[in-house]
């Protein structure tokens, strides 16, 4: 029944690198190919479902971390209707399109600020943190089908408006679930879930609005991540 940190810990690492896969691939007028993510506490069905060892009692040899079944992490009927365009994990690695020309690659690689960087065989080159404008005009006319990032996080900095950031985040947040199940007073509320909070783009986030839903869950984590002496983390719930 305990909120499992490390799990969450490594879904906020991961679901930073999905948000902006998000944006960049909307920006471009792309659909998403979902990337594998791995949860290393298996989700339960009822409370005390997963015991402390965070697998189930009939699932003794359930290797962790696992590949999560989108369904642990994300909602597929919010994905479904959503505004980002996206394809199953696994899209490119088909029978129909695995090594196939019409698919072939671009890599795109982060230039360090300040740094002279020059497109060449390894890649484009693209600005750490490129505006949505510098993105959009950088890689808009890019004719490869496929897109590949070697640093995604570090691809997009910030839009050129503020109500459009906010709308995007409030968006890709509506995509996330939750994770089941904990006995901690904080969340019983929820059904006693936690909920995957969607990290936000430091210089794309306006700030959260006064009515946030999910201020105090925010608060509670953030409290949960101090305790445990991770300040980084609980610091960026608290951001």
């Amino acid at each position: 029944g305990e909120v499992p940190l490390h799990h969450l810990r490594l879904m906020q690492w991961q679901l930073r690198r999905l948000r902006s896969a998000l944006f960049v691939s909307r920006l471009l007028r792309r659909a998403l190919v979902l990337p594998p993510t791995l949860c290393s506490c298996e989700l339960g069905f009822f409370t005390r479902h997963v015991h402390e060892a965070c697998r189930a009692p009939d699932h003794p040899t359930l290797p962790l971390p696992y590949l999560c079944p989108i369904d642990h992490y994300l909602s597929p009927a919010a994905l479904a209707d959503s505004p980002f365009a996206h394809r199953e994990r696994g899209f490119l690695e088909g029978k129909r399109t695995a090594g196939a020309e019409q698919w072939r690659r671009q890599v795109v690689l982060p230039c360090p600020a300040g740094a002279s960087c020059f497109d060449g065989s390894e890649g484009l080159a693209l600005a750490t943190g490129a505006s949505e404008a510098e993105l959009v005009r950088r890689l808009g006319r890019v004719d490869a089908p496929v897109l590949h990032f070697a640093d995604i996080e570090a691809a997009l900095g910030r839009f050129e408006s503020s109500a459009k950031g906010a709308e995007w985040h409030e968006q890709a947040q509506e995509l996330l679930d939750a994770y089941c199940c904990t006995t901690h007073p904080n969340f019983m509320k929820r059904g006693q879930t936690v909920p995957y909070i969607l990290p936000h783009l430091p210089a794309a986030w306006p700030g959260r609005r006064r009515d946030d839903y999910f201020e105090p869950y925010r608060k509670a984590l953030g409290a949960l991540f101090e305790a445990a002496g991770d300040n980084e983390t609980a610091r960026a719930f608290r951001e």
